[in-house]
Formats: structure tokens, C-alpha cells, sequence
């Protein structure tokens, strides 16, 4: 049970955390703008980061097979509050379907993270460079430090991005502004969450089920999870992207909360 645990844990750690650390993030941060600006405040991002955000909901849901019944990238005149969704269902017997729930719930993170990078490409070709970088960081296994590593690729990245150079180039305020309003709405709602839990818990079981047969052929699995270990350290380095802008926008909000 605990091996089953440890191995859901690599499978799935590093979308988890991600999500967790830019939620509590972004909720502060809208309390900031919120309380200044009301919801105008929301809105003026909200076109650039709702779209992408529902998109990752969306393109999960066509790599796992899910029946999309009904989607909105983007609903400015919703009534209810919500500026997006994408509504789907799926086969219960179906373990490839149920195991997407977790992804499709996470997709977010995914489609934020690929809009700046994608960004980055096309406006700031010398920070993507050394955004490159983060490519060197696993061969086969994690390594000790690995998140010092990760978190001293971060500084390198962003030293890059708001260089005296790029400082003078309108790329760079263009690529700022879009990169707020993307991390601004990559954070999932509690309904990403419920449907991600149900993923998870499948997630589980079917690993949980895999040990047992492992233990009674005597078969060895560890080979497999150290390499979707691996994947998650790459997930989370990537991601450092989407955090840090995050990060970038509750420092502002935060300034003009207190400066009003």
C-alpha cells in the first residue's frame, strides 16, 4: 500500500504541487485586485488567460477520448460568473478514460505553461535560449539537489528575460503583459480539482493492482517509475514559468493594494 502511495505520488507530484502552489497564489492575488478594482480589475486579464485555460481542459479531453457535450473558451456575458468551461463525459469502464480525468482536470497547467513558452519563442528567441537550459536537467534519474538546480535555472531564465537589452525592446512588455494574464488564470477551480480526485483515485488503484501482480509474477516496476520520476522534475521545471509570473502579479497586486 505504501509503495502503491510513494508511486502514485511520482506519477502524479509535481502537477499537484504546481497546482496548489499557483492556487494560493492567484487566490490572494484576486483578493488584491478585487478589492481595488472589483471585477473590471479580473476581466482585464481574463480575456488572454480563460481561453487558455479552458483549452487545456479541452485538448485533454480529446487525447483521452472524452465526449465533449458542450465547451466556452471565453464568455463574457455569462451571467453566472463563469467566464469558461468545457463540459465532457466519459466511459466509467474505460481505465484509459477514468486515469484522464486527473489530466484532464490538470490540463491548465499544460496549455499555461505551453502558451509562455510558445511566447517566449516567438517575442524573447534569446531568453527561450536559455530557457534550453532546463533541458539539461535529467538523463535517466534525479539528481541530489535537483530543486536547487531547478530553482538556480529559474534565476538564469529570468535574468535573461528582463535584461538591459530586452529591457528596451517592446517584445518584452508585450510578452509581460500576455505572460500576467496567462499565469493569472492558469490555477485550477474547485470543479478541475473534484474531477482531477476522481483520476487520482483511478490513478491509484490500478497501480495498486499492478504491485500485486508485480509481487505474485516477481516482476520488477521500479525501473518504470524512476523514470516518470524524472518526467515530473522536468514538469516542474518547466512550470517554474507559470509560478514565478504568478509570483510577479501578487507582488503588484499586493503593491497597489496597500499603495490605494
Amino acid at each position: 500500500m505504501q509503495l502503491s502511495l510513494f508511486e502514485t505520488l511520482c506519477v502524479t507530484g509535481s502537477l499537484i504541487l504546481i497546482g496548489m502552489i499557483l492556487g494560493i497564489i492567484e487566490k490572494r492575488s484576486n483578493f488584491y485586485i478585487q478589492s481595488v478594482f472589483g471585477r473590471k480589475g479580473i476581466m482585464l486579464t481574463a480575456w488572454i488567460g480563460t481561453p487558455i485555460h479552458e483549452l487545456g481542459h479541452l485538448l485533454m479531453c480529446y487525447f483521452f477520448r472524452h465526449k465533449i457535450n458542450e465547451f466556452k473558451l471565453f464568455d463574457l456575458r455569462a451571467r453566472d460568473g463563469v467566464l469558461g468551461y468545457v463540459n465532457h463525459s466519459w466511459n466509467p469502464k474505460s481505465l484509459y478514460q477514468s486515469i484522464g480525468n486527473f489530466f484532464i482536470g490538470m490540463g491548465p497547467i499544460f496549455s499555461g505553461t505551453a502558451a509562455l513558452v510558445l511566447g517566449m519563442y516567438l517575442l524573447l528567441p534569446g531568453s527561450f535560449a536559455t530557457f534550453g537550459n532546463y533541458l539539461t536537467l535529467g538523463s535517466s534519474q534525479p539528481e541530489p539537489y535537483m530543486l536547487m538546480k531547478i530553482f538556480s535555472l529559474t534565476v538564469q531564465l529570468f535574468e535573461s528575460i528582463f535584461s538591459a537589452e530586452n529591457l528596451a525592446s517592446s517584445n518584452l512588455w508585450i510578452y509581460f503583459f500576455l505572460a500576467i494574464g496567462i499565469s493569472s488564470h492558469i490555477a485550477l477551480s474547485r470543479e478541475d480539482l473534484k474531477g482531477a480526485g476522481r483520476g487520482l483515485v483511478t490513478i491509484f488503484t490500478f497501480i495498486l493492482l499492478v504491485n500485486v501482480i508485480a509481487l505474485i509474477l516477481n516482476v520488477d516496476f521500479s525501473g518504470f517509475f524512476t523514470g516518470i520520476l524524472a518526467l515530473n522534475v522536468y514538469l516542474l521545471a518547466f512550470s517554474m514559468v507559470s509560478v514565478v509570473f504568478s509570483l510577479i502579479r501578487l507582488v503588484l497586486s499586493s503593491f497597489v493594494y496597500y499603495l490605494v
